[in-house]
């Protein structure tokens, strides 16, 4: 493990495996960390640099009350591409990844990104007034106003384990090891709060549809049937971003929220094939 230090004074752990010519780059979701990567890693093969990393706060890296924003989470990333010396890179970002990457595009533009993959990710998690019915159902909005608060008080709450190991739960298929289960939960509650509930309030708000249309690198959508993300939303992201590639995983291929850790070698075949007709352009 590796660190470095973000312009704010906060320091970012890391992992740089590998040594091929191209480089991967993978975002874990909120109160998730890099960890849940593993089971993947060893099945990228060697031809792959593959760089993985705790989000502020997340996971081994360092504790700070600044920054509970996914537009400082994109700042962050920049800045650990500038560290590596990553002119560019394939990006992967997994839930609330895929937002510090959608945030990154609306703010640097898409000069870095040799490639893009989208897992499990509504492009709105929260029902907008602004939004029609048919524009909800697109988009997967997950939540309305009050259930967001809701969900933030409980993490506020004296409850908040409970709170913490429904949504995970929620999260998984129910054929998940308890063992598995357990260890996800542990790296969960790295994340401390009040910084988890405020991060998580920016993360459900940002309407991110604007962004997709402007994605112009090859691009890969998946999602899962059994996921509480509806597949449909990934459907229509895929419709969205020119050119996209679309991928749901069945239950038995580890088709929820986490088919990278539940199901590592589907996930692996199909990143990998994604990865290589990418190079090819």
């Amino acid at each position: 493990m590796q660190n470095f230090t973000t312009r704010d004074g906060c320091t970012i752990a890391y992992r740089d495996t590998g040594a091929g010519e191209e480089t991967l780059v993978l975002l874990h979701g909120w109160s998730q960390s890099q960890a849940m990567f593993d089971r993947l890693l060893g099945l990228l093969g060697p031809e792959l640099r593959v760089i993985t990393y705790d989000i502020r706060n997340h996971g081994e890296s360092g504790r700070t009350d600044n920054g509970a924003r996914i537009a400082t989470l994109a700042t962050d990333l920049n800045e650990l591409l500038d560290h590596l010396g990553i002119s560019q890179a394939h990006l992967l970002g997994h839930s609330m990844g895929a937002s510090v990457l959608w945030s990154y595009i609306d703010q640097y533009g898409t000069e870095r990104l040799r490639s893009l993959v989208i897992l499990d990710q509504p492009s709105v998690c929260v029902t907008m007034p602004w939004m029609d019915p048919a524009e909800i159902t697109q988009s997967g909005a997950i939540l309305d106003f009050a259930g967001a608060e809701g969900f933030a008080q409980a993490l506020l709450g004296a409850d908040s384990a409970t709170a913490r190991r429904s949504f995970l739960t929620s999260m998984l298929t129910p054929d998940v090891p308890e063992d598995d289960f357990a260890w996800l939960y542990e790296e969960n509650l790295k994340l401390a709060m009040p910084y988890g509930a405020k991060l998580l309030i920016d993360h459900v708000m940002q309407d991110w549809r604007e962004v997709l249309p402007a994605i112009d690198v090859p691009t890969l959508v998946t999602g899962g049937e059994v996921s509480h993300v509806a597949p449909t939303s990934q459907e229509w992201i895929a419709s969205r971003i020119p050119g996209a590639k679309l991928r749901i995983f069945s239950r038995t291929e580890g088709g929820a929220h986490f088919p990278f850790f539940e199901s590592p070698k589907d996930f692996a075949d199909v990143l990998v094939e994604f990865l290589s007709s990418a190079t090819e352009r």
